[in-house]
């Protein structure tokens, strides 16, 4: 079954390099476990509460343990100081259908 993740990033516009760092690490892990992003989006706008983020993306990975597979891998754990320069906000979220 597959688990969609609902990922809430803000970019540090200032870190650039990080950003492209962070992408290039994350990239083979995102295909070596399946996933796949389906959509992204800018939020413009906020009509009540606060923005939580300025980028909202759809990941669909094949099953949870894929997911599980990607955060909970050395690599990952590895490029997390990198992540922590690169965005403001990051939050991954697993929703449910």
């Amino acid at each position: 079954m597959t688990a969609t993740v609902i990922a809430l990033l803000t970019v540090c516009d200032d870190c650039p390099s990080e950003l492209a760092a962070y992408f290039k690490a994350t990239k083979p892990l995102l295909e070596k476990a399946g996933a796949r992003i389906i959509k992204r989006f800018e939020i413009n706008e906020v009509v009540v509460g606060r923005r939580p983020a300025r980028t909202v993306m759809i990941v669909e990975y094949p099953s949870r343990a894929a997911v599980d597979m990607v955060f909970g891998s050395p690599e990952y754990e590895r490029v997390k100081p990198i992540r922590d320069q690169a965005f403001l906000d990051y939050q991954v979220s697993i929703v449910g259908d």
